[in-house]
């Protein structure tokens, strides 16, 4: 049986998402992100998360 991930958004773990540069995303945070207007505040606390990610990328 597989425990899943944790993903780097919500730090939950789940069982289904995306695996992008040695990182996990899940399905619902995922969801949230498209569906972001840029205008809304969450959007970018999204966008500084998602640096940390591309930032594991670059380093790796």
């Amino acid at each position: 049986m597989r425990l899943g991930d944790n993903c780097v958004i919500c730090n939950k773990r789940k069982e289904e998402g995306l695996h992008i540069a040695n990182s996990f995303i899940c399905f619902t945070c995922e969801n949230k992100i498209v569906e972001l207007d840029e205008n809304d505040l969450m959007y970018h606390t999204l966008v500084k998360q998602m640096r940390n990610l591309s930032s594991n990328f670059i380093r790796k």
